[in-house]
């Protein structure tokens, strides 16, 4: 058997516990806190933003830097040589496709925004992301407010979309900030005045969510406090507005309001923070994004998010399942050298590596022998400097790692099912392990009858 003294029972949980101290590898992806508190993307060089040789503007068809200097920008899913331009040739662009779309009076005006003529890349139709949005964001903020500031409903959106596309702010970008904050509540006041039908419930909240996520950004003491109270304001709004539909958006406030209240106390995880609460405003948020933003690289950033909360939370099949997804996407509509796509494999990789314990020391596991009775393992971890073969009754198994039931007599019918081991139990000396089969319960299983997977079945049929 393989059943552990009481010693080795606190040496395995405590292992356990610490694995990834050991091996930081899996959770090494940065807290996408700031993420979730803002919609924005920290300004970044990957490679698929610099020109290659020949490579000139799409609207002025000029190579190299402009008159002023400024180098050839891109940071959306064009590949190869298109999708290049001049920043003030995207501005100039941007500008004029407003001018024509208001003239033309094709739709009502609230629905320019949608058109997302500075959000997004006219060519391949996803956003704009990193330092490219952010000067967008503040070219068309000023280009409202020089004509159409009276126009109400796109200054709120224009003043937002400044706020949400920054975050770690400067001295300079916190000073703007805050006068965009102040103009933002004083067209707001002067909106619910005028009993402003643009002013709906949820571009009020989204209004005030924008407000206290800028505060939480700055992250200083006071602003941490106009932070808690302008979510709570947008929850208020939300919650008075009787729409059942916005109810997730509530939630999301919720849970957004709990971090900010834990940094007001000097938590660095609010008290009531959970994994699975945690996991489910980010199953919320992505599920939005898949629905209305199939393709869009927001979708593969959140879902990237999400599989990594999901693994964090044990659930290690769903984590993997979705991003075998997630991977394919990615490659198809971002390319291969996309900085998300490279991002998505990794992680992918990373939660596709098997580990167990020996000596109260984690070893990846690399292949069965014998008919899966010797394990061939490398380690210690994280120098890995031996690879040798041991007997499966010598190891232990770690906490998230993907297994086949095997062997059992009494509960045949579970035999092939696989699932992810979520806990050890000391008491019975088995595994807990939640089956992915829907309607099937957690069970508790001995060592003996687990079989680490490597690579997921095909969700359709079982492992034989």
């Amino acid at each position: 058997g393989n059943a552990f003294s009481i010693n080795q029972r606190s040496a395995y949980n405590h292992s356990c516990s610490h694995f990834h101290v050991c091996y930081p590898n899996l959770l090494s992806w940065k807290d996408p806190s700031h993420q979730i508190m803002s919609s924005a993307s920290s300004p970044s060089k990957s490679p698929s933003c610099t020109p290659p040789d020949g490579a000139s503007c799409w609207i002025c068809l000029e190579e190299g830097p402009d008159d002023s200097g400024a180098p050839l920008v891109r940071d959306c899913t064009c590949r190869g040589q298109s999708g290049f331009a001049h920043l003030q040739c995207l501005v100039q662009y941007a500008e004029s496709k407003s001018r024509d779309f208001v003239e033309t009076g094709a739709h009502i005006r609230s629905d320019m925004f949608q058109e997302g003529f500075f959000e997004q890349c006219p060519n391949c139709k996803q956003s704009f992301r990193g330092a490219i949005i952010q000067d967008m964001t503040k070219a068309q903020l000023s280009f409202i407010e020089r004509e159409f500031k009276e126009e109400h409903g796109w200054h709120l959106l224009a003043m937002m979309m400044w706020i949400t596309t920054r975050h770690n702010f400067d001295e300079a970008n916190r000073i703007e900030g805050e006068r965009i904050c102040d103009k933002l509540l004083t067209l707001i006041e002067k909106m619910e005045k005028n009993s402003d039908p643009l002013l709906t419930p949820m571009a009020l909240s989204s209004a005030y969510d924008s407000i206290g996520s800028f505060n939480f950004d700055v992250g200083t003491k006071k602003s941490l406090k106009k932070a808690k109270y302008y979510l709570e304001q947008a929850i208020a709004v939300m919650k008075t507005s009787g729409d059942q539909g916005l109810q997730w958006n509530v939630n999301f406030l919720e849970y957004k309001l709990t971090k900010v209240e834990a940094r007001l106390n000097g938590d660095s995880i609010p008290k009531t923070h959970t994994l699975e609460k945690d996991l489910s405003c980010t199953r919320v948020a992505y599920n939005y994004l898949r629905i209305h933003s199939e393709t869009d690289v927001r979708r593969i950033e959140t879902g990237v998010i999400f599989a990594t909360k999901l693994y964090s939370a044990y659930h290690t099949i769903e984590a993997l399942r979705l991003l075998d997804e997630l991977v394919v996407a990615s490659r198809r509509h971002l390319g291969s050298s996309h900085e998300q796509t490279k991002n998505t494999v990794s992680l992918w990789k990373d939660l596709k590596l098997r580990f167990v314990f020996m000596n109260q020391q984690p070893y990846q596991l690399l292949r069965y022998e014998n008919d899966r009775n010797i394990y061939v393992v490398n380690g210690p971890m994280p120098d890995g400097k031996k690879t040798f073969s041991v007997p499966s009754a010598d190891i232990f198994f770690s906490l998230r790692s993907p297994v086949m039931l095997h062997g059992l007599k009494k509960a045949v019918h579970l035999n092939g099912e696989i699932g992810d081991i979520r806990k050890y139990c000391e008491s019975t000396d088995r595994y807990v392990v939640h089956l992915e089969s829907k309607g099937l319960k957690t069970v508790k299983v001995k060592h003996e009858n687990l079989r680490i997977v490597f690579d997921l079945p095909d969700p359709k049929k079982k492992l034989g």
